[in-house]
């Protein structure tokens, strides 16, 4: 037996709009829409930063580490420089 509208606690969320967006198989996503009329899958999440604080804060996250960092750009530009001297030497010979 079904319990009444007003004791099921997820009427709301089935009684939801749903996306609607195509799916690889070519249906329509059933899965519950946002505010936007898509779902967190098809068009709800974030598109990063808008403020200045929070731009500069990403710039200052991707230089910090790893390959994109200042200081492996420095590096490749030295270690380039010294493999340009170095064919040159090699060719002059």
């Amino acid at each position: 037996m079904k319990k009444p509208e007003a004791q099921n606690p997820m009427h709301k969320a089935h009684a939801a709009p749903r996306c609607g967006a195509r799916t690889r198989g070519n249906t329509s996503c059933m899965a519950p829409a946002m505010a936007n009329g898509r779902c967190r899958m098809h068009g709800g999440a974030s598109t990063g930063p808008r403020t200045a604080e929070g731009l500069a804060s990403i710039r200052a996250a991707q230089t910090i580490h790893g390959s994109r960092g200042a200081e492996m750009r420095s590096l490749r530009r030295h270690m380039r420089a010294l493999l340009a001297s170095t064919a040159e030497l090699k060719g002059s010979t």
